[in-house]
């Protein structure tokens, strides 16, 4: 770059470029002021007031005052200095620093990661009791690269839906590949093409442990060494922000040791990687990402929303790598468009849950037998995928003996043990522990206040979608001085200009979960606001994607017979037993009248799962359109061993089902008259276990697979089942062609039994409205799904009346969604159009 002046004129340069001068010289500034240092320009003096200015841009205009002091010499010097700048928008690095300052950059670096390893070497184990250190090297953290997007999809509580998506995941080799943390940013090549790296994991799954282990990893010089530094900022933190800020002073907040070269390290910004950890803890979160304001400059000001709204879609700090972490429930609110890289954590494998169980029990012979109960138990195996559960299950098996008389059969039972056991654990008796110097309390009865005190919080925060709470929260509800509810909180202190703020939150979403539903069953014998919980279950709230599934079923567990004698008898909590007979025929009336209508009904399979004491009757089960875990298949087993009526019709259209869960359901299959199978990706081996099913329990009467990945192998095995027991096999836009179909139909008597295309008949005109309702109500990529199918073109029959109808406004469907594709959604929008010009023709 070039700046033009005359000779005696350096002064009036400056005064009349100086606005300019500010934007052409704001990112080397810190070049610039070590030439003024070194060519004795300027004085060490004026070098500190430069850098006690606020920013680069300040910094600047600083330079300039001091120069306007300094006189035509000065200046010269000055514009000089700029004009040898070959590019003044080439990035600063480490070689175009001076040799003074290469030796302090360098010094900071090293002070740097000394701080991330003081902070980072060890853990606190979830719950301990001895505030047990855990070095990471103790720590699984295993990530599994995903190809696209799959996180989207997951709707219901993302504990419950984890171990299936796990094993899916797991499954399909071809398209992800296990990896170590140090390659997130990394290809097979060595080479970083990864910007923006987004990781996802159920709560507990080991997020901000992976976070603390790059830290770690970073700071004792083992991976990460192609950054010079690794800045870590969680939305915990960042929630205590209410006035506008920069990303200059986000950065300082914690790091006040990077303060004399902190414009140096974000002008580097390729080798600079910046760790936003725990995005669904972000007050914000819901808008963070739609704010049409972007931040530009390191040290521009703005909300603290749109100062991380434009660090993570690149238009802050573009060359810098970023790393976010989020609970799935909230990565729909992330701009996924910006993302490069996907990961999912998938916590802990069958041997890495013995290993754990090794390591807490530390005797081998007894960690086998503890592992082996477990492995006994579907639910308590499941949820020991996710580490931070896999604890509470060792201490539940280690400090419950007895309390039950048997093992945990439900998540409710399973807390309801966990907390048993640990107020055994941590009752000592003394009125410190407990918070409160009343001599007249019995233990018992402090116990039971502190107890429903910590509900009593749980829920307002949960009510509030709260995870966080301060000072004034603990004192509202006078735990503040508590030392026995740090048994269930934990507390983090805050640094503030001028103040520590200390933030406190349960050891673990569910447990908050728990509290909250503890406060609704048990809060001077019975709450009202289990009367409200009691209506919410007949109505669906997308809106809150599953936010309180877990807390309804710990609720209706918590109101079961078992439960309630065993807090009875622990706690001395005083069972409501008159309203508890309440929810229960509250709950049987809500599941019957939407069994009878078809609703849907899983939330209340889990309520009535949780109960485990009482059978009811059904008419229609409709799951239809959900993802679902072995958690729900164990409950919809249940469920069907339990109920006493006929069920007319099980839908399981648009699930995840598989061979084995089918296979799993064969023995309950008797009862059904209808199943409905459409679009749940079912391919022959699911068929044939349909066969023997339907073959050793001959009351099924019809079954609907349309959409699904089906062969003529597969229908033909249901040909001897044909026409009796079987009456109807629908088998629509699957792999079998007309052709193929007629001899299928030649064995039955009646010849009409398997249907693979449509005719002129008004119960298809009836289904085809059925199907444009359902690709209406559906995502846009769960719609790209069901067009793959029904947009063959050699399936398009267009001869019928009503079907020239359905593609016509299957059509206009297609161009509304093309319609909504936003700038970021170039793939499925052709997708869209290589449909409708199919529909079209």
């Amino acid at each position: 770059m070039a700046v033009t002046r005359t000779p005696g004129s350096g002064l009036r340069t400056l005064t009349e470029t100086r606005e300019s001068l500010v934007d052409r010289v704001e990112e080397h500034i810190d070049v610039l002021l070590e030439t003024l240092l070194s060519t004795e320009v300027f004085t060490r003096d004026d070098r500190e007031e430069v850098l006690c200015a606020g920013g680069p841009r300040g910094r600047v205009r600083k330079v300039l005052d001091i120069l306007d002091c300094k006189g035509e010499e000065a200046a010269g010097t000055f514009l000089l200095a700029v004009s040898q700048l070959s590019d003044i928008r080439a990035k600063v690095s480490v070689q175009s620093i001076v040799p003074i300052h290469i030796g302090e950059y360098s010094k900071v670096i090293q002070k740097h990661k000394a701080v991330l390893r003081r902070r980072s070497e060890s853990m606190l184990s979830s719950n301990t009791r001895h505030g047990e250190k855990i070095p990471f090297s103790q720590r699984y953290v295993n990530l599994l690269v995903v190809k696209g997007h799959h996180s989207l999809e997951l709707k219901k509580h993302e504990v419950l839906t984890f171990g299936q998506r796990r094993l899916a995941m797991q499954a399909k080799a071809v398209e992800q590949r296990l990896i170590k943390p140090a390659e997130l940013f990394t290809n097979g090549t060595g080479s970083r093409p990864h910007k923006r790296v987004l990781v996802t994991g159920v709560a507990g799954i080991g997020k901000t442990v992976l976070v603390q282990k790059i830290l770690c990893d970073f700071g004792g010089n083992v991976e990460h060494l192609e950054f010079d530094f690794i800045i870590h900022l969680t939305f915990r933190d960042l929630n205590l922000i209410s006035k506008p800020v920069s990303f200059r002073d986000l950065v300082l907040r914690k790091n006040g040791h990077l303060a004399k070269c902190v414009d140096t390290i974000l002008a580097n910004e390729s080798s600079l990687l910046i760790v936003l950890d725990g995005f669904d803890e972000f007050k914000h979160y819901r808008s963070s990402c739609d704010a049409d304001v972007f931040v530009t400059k390191p040290d521009e000001e703005g909300e603290v929303a749109e100062v991380l709204s434009s660090l993570i879609q690149g238009e802050l700090l573009p060359e810098a790598s970023v790393l976010l972490t989020s609970r799935p429930m909230a990565v729909s609110y992330v701009p996924v468009g910006s993302i490069d890289c996907f990961a999912v954590i998938t916590g802990f494998s069958c041997a890495e849950i013995g290993d754990f169980f090794q390591r807490y029990f530390q005797q081998e012979q007894l960690a086998q037998e503890m592992f082996e109960k477990v492995v006994a138990n579907k639910l308590m195996l499941t949820l020991c995928y996710i580490p931070a559960f896999c604890h509470i299950v060792c201490s539940i098996l280690k400090d419950s003996d007895g309390l039950s008389g048997g093992s945990p059969k439900t998540m409710t039972d399973i807390y309801t043990q966990y907390l048993v056991a640990l107020l055994r654990t941590h009752s000592l008796g003394r009125a410190e522990v407990y918070g409160d110097k009343r001599e007249d309390l019995t233990e018992e009865q402090r116990l039971r206040e502190i107890v429903l005190k910590l509900g009593k919080l749980a829920y307002q925060k949960l009510m509030d979608h709260e995870t966080l709470f301060y000072r004034r929260d603990m004192e509202a509800v006078q735990l503040l001085d508590c030392a026995l509810s740090s048994t269930f909180l934990d507390k983090t202190s805050v640094q503030e200009p001028g103040f520590t703020e200390d933030v406190f939150s349960f050891t673990h979403l569910t447990v908050q979960e728990f509290f909250a539903a503890l406060h609704c069953s048990m809060a001077g014998g019975f709450s009202p606001d289990v009367s409200k919980h009691i209506s919410s279950l007949n109505q669906d709230n997308d809106d809150d994607a599953g936010h309180l599934d877990l807390f309804a079923r710990f609720l209706s567990g918590l109101l079961s017979e078992r439960n309630q004698k065993l807090l009875s008898r622990a706690v001395g909590f005083d069972p409501p037993v008159a309203q508890a007979q309440v929810y229960r025929e509250g709950l049987l009336r809500k599941l019957q009248a939407r069994c009878e209508d078809g609703g849907h009904i899983l939330t209340h399979l889990h309520c009535l799962s949780e109960q485990q004491e009482f059978r009811p009757g059904a008419l229609r089960v409709n799951l239809s359109d959900v993802s679902l875990s072995p958690m729900d298949y164990t409950v919809i087993t249940h469920f069907l061993r339990e109920t006493t009526g006929a069920i007319t019709e099980l839908d399981l259209t648009g699930t995840n089902v598989s061979a084995e869960s089918l296979a799993d359901l064969q023995p309950h299959l008797s009862r059904c008259k209808s199943l409905c199978l459409g679009w749940a990706d079912i391919g022959d081996e699911e068929v044939l276990v349909l066969a023997d099913a339907i073959r050793s329990r001959q009351s099924l009467r019809e079954i609907w697979m349309e959409g699904n990945r089906i062969s003529y192998r597969g229908l033909s095995a249901l040909t001897a089942l044909t026409p009796s027991p079987l009456q109807a096999v629908v088998a629509i836009w699957n792999e079998v062609s007309e052709e193929e179909a007629v001899p299928l139909n030649s064995v039955s008597s009646d010849g009409q039994c398997f249907t693979v295309a449509f005719t002129n008949d008004r119960v298809w005109e009836e289904w085809s409205t059925w199907v444009l309702q359902r690709c209406e109500g559906s995502s846009t990529e769960k719609l790209v799904s069901v067009l793959h199918k029904v947009c063959q073109s050699s399936r398009c029959r267009l001869d019928i009346p009503w079907t020239r109808s359905f593609y016509r406004k299957l059509l206009e469907l297609i161009r509304t969604r093309i319609d909504k594709c936003g700038d970021d959604d170039d793939d499925v929008r052709k997708r869209l159009e290589k449909f409708a010009s199919i529909v079209e023709s």
